[in-house]
Formats: C-alpha cells, sequence, structure tokens
C-alpha cells in the first residue's frame, strides 16, 4: 500500500516532473517533457485528460499522447469516495495485471495508494483515443452485447471464486449504508415526487416495506456463494469498442458478495424489458456455463434464478437514487426495468 512518489493532493501538482516520478517505476527513463492539460470532467472522482509529449525513452514504450488522471479533488468527495477510490486503485495496481489479457477495462499506467493518507491516483488510458462508445442507460444492448458481457463476468466470477486471498469490502455492509441513505428521509419522499415513481410497484411506495425487503435482501445474499465482484455494473460504466466488444469503465465498486448482485444489475440496466423478458433464462444459463467452463461449478439453475429473482429489488432502488448522484432519465429508465422485473418475478414475495 506504498508508494514510490507522494500523490497529488490538487490538480495544480499534476506536473511533468511528476508525471516523469510517477511513470519511471513502470517504464524506466521515461520523461515527460511536456504536459498540457485538457478537458476536467467533475464528478464522484475527477477526471483531467491529459496532453503529454516524451523523451526516446517514453516513445519506445510507445506511451500514449493522451491519458486521464482520475484522484480524489472534489470538494463533496468523503470517506466513502476515498474508499472506493483506493479500491479501484488496488484494482489496477494488483489484479488488473492478472486479467488483463481478456478482461477489458482501460489500460493503467500508474496506480498509486498512500498507506498513511489512504490518498488514491490513477493514470488510466484515454478511451477517447480508442475511439469507444460509452453507455447510456437509454441506449439498451442488444442479444450478441449482453452474451458477450455475461461470459466476461462469469469469468471474472470465476477467477476470484472464494478466493482467499483476496481481501475486499463486503457488499452487504456498502449495500446497507446505500439503503439507510435512499431510504431515509426526506430523499425518499423528494423521490417519491419524482415521475419516476409513477413506475414503483405499488407495494413498494411503502418506505419502510421497501426498506424491509432489501435489508432481507441483503441478509440472504450474506450467506453466498461469494466472488469478487465488480460492484457497480450498470450501463453507465462500461464502454463498447468499435466491433462492439463490451468493457467495464469503473473499478470504484469492486467488492465481495454475491455472484447475482453484478448480473442482475447488468441486466437490468443494460436491456430493454422485452429483450430482458426474452433473454434473461438463456443468458443465465450462458453464465452458469461459463463458470462451468473455468472450473466452479456450484449452482444450480434452479438456485441461480431464486438468487437471480431476489436481486432485482437491489436494481429498483433506482427508484430512490438521490437526485445528486444520476440525471432523472437515468434513474426513470433503470426504475422502469428493474420494477417491471421485481413484478414479473415475484421478487417482493420472495423477501417476505
Amino acid at each position: 500500500m506504498t508508494v514510490a512518489v507522494t500523490l497529488p493532493r490538487t490538480m495544480d501538482e499534476i506536473t511533468a516532473d511528476w508525471l516523469t516520478a510517477a511513470l519511471a517505476g513502470k517504464y524506466p527513463g521515461t520523461e515527460v517533457t511536456s504536459l498540457f492539460v485538457g478537458t476536467i470532467v467533475h464528478g464522484s472522482a475527477t477526471k483531467i485528460r491529459l496532453l503529454l509529449t516524451y523523451n526516446d525513452a517514453g516513445h519506445m514504450y510507445r506511451l500514449p499522447a493522451t491519458m486521464f488522471a482520475k484522484g480524489n479533488f472534489e470538494a463533496a468527495s468523503g470517506p466513502d469516495m476515498a474508499a472506493c477510490a483506493r479500491s479501484e486503485a488496488i484494482f489496477y495496481r494488483d489484479l488488473a495485471p492478472q486479467v488483463e489479457e481478456w478482461l477489458n477495462v482501460p489500460k493503467c499506467y500508474f496506480a498509486g495508494v498512500d498507506g498513511e493518507t489512504g490518498d488514491a491516483f490513477l493514470l488510466l488510458e484515454d478511451l477517447l483515443a480508442r475511439n469507444v462508445s460509452f453507455g447510456f442507460a437509454l441506449r439498451p444492448v442488444n442479444a450478441e452485447t449482453a452474451k458477450q458481457t455475461v461470459g466476461m463476468l462469469a469469468r471474472f466470477h470465476a477467477k476470484y471464486w472464494d478466493a482467499p486471498g483476496i481481501v475486499r469490502r463486503e457488499i452487504t455492509a456498502g449495500a446497507r449504508l446505500v439503503t439507510d441513505t435512499w431510504m431515509l428521509e426526506p430523499n425518499f419522499s423528494q423521490c417519491a415526487a419524482l415521475p419516476r415513481f409513477d413506475l414503483v410497484a405499488p407495494e413498494l411506495r411503502d418506505r419502510e416495506r421497501f426498506q424491509r425487503a432489501a435489508y432481507r435482501l441483503w441478509d440472504l445474499n450474506a450467506e453466498g456463494p461469494h466472488c469478487l465482484l465488480l460492484g457497480d455494473l450498470h450501463l453507465g460504466n462500461m464502454f463498447f469498442d468499435a466491433d462492439g466488444s463490451p468493457g467495464f469503465l469503473d473499478m470504484q465498486g469492486d467488492t465481495r458478495g454475491c455472484w447475482a448482485h453484478d448480473f442482475t444489475e447488468f441486466l437490468m440496466t443494460a436491456l430493454a424489458v422485452d429483450d430482458r423478458r426474452k433473454l434473461e433464462r438463456p443468458l443465465l444459463e450462458h453464465y452458469l456455463d461459463q463458470l462451468r467452463v473455468h472450473g466452479v461449478e456450484v449452482l444450480s439453475f434452479d438456485q441461480a434464478w431464486l438468487q437471480y429473482r431476489r436481486n432485482t429489488l437491489w436494481v429498483a432502488t433506482a427508484a430512490v437514487c438521490p437526485v445528486s448522484s444520476q440525471h432523472e432519465p437515468v434513474c426513470t429508465a433503470y426504475t422502469e426495468r428493474a420494477m417491471t422485473a421485481v413484478m414479473d418475478l415475484g421478487a417482493l414475495a420472495l423477501l417476505e
């Protein structure tokens, strides 16, 4: 958890000299000879597009002319966001090298975690230069893309299925925190006054009943089996290469928990309602087949189907996602897809 260079605490500290020192560990002899700061994207983390030139060593390593710096420079970033940033940096530092041949994630040039301050910082591939398209809630994916995504997800889950050496936050604790935060007043009432709430199942318009069902879900998911999760696998955290190949954009949520947390969130957010109804069983069968291909055979279809049905309720909490966290059209689209699945699949009855 140590770094060879002091991590920048403000954007002004990202200089050519600092970048030279950061890149030296992985690319010895590289010198950043000039730096221009391009687009800055503010959000739960700050993402800064850097335009760079290098000495001959940097060119020898084929370092790119642009990359994105990612750090917690937002005034509103608190302990939760800092923990997510550390988790993402550890993923890129420790796990990405093990899976980079088949897990489509941005290339990482530097991942730093400061063991004393808890700060984290990343230098990542500029996906715009790869000419990718980014996932968006209002553009559901097709059947082939869904199958590719589920297959890649199964391979990732299988690699870290009950892996004793992988220490991560438990999804149950984080999900309970989200449930507490989103279900409490005044947030619940604020969301209930929005158009998206017209799509909420009548039974779940009762705040206490919704919250009890969510708590029951976390208790059931805590029983396992567990694997390493991506943790926040909604369509907005994905990208797609020019040939349509799916990739995972945001690794801040990686954590341990029930496999169905990832699988269900992807299906509920990425597929239109009619496509989800047609494809959910074949996609679950494909996921289980791919688990078996990669050495994991612990779930029958009936067991997996039950866990999938339950976890639709987690995605349905999009209905009470704070207005500061997602744009309203995104929350509305996710609420419609997930709430329809909750009703189609009888999730509430399973949790009561």
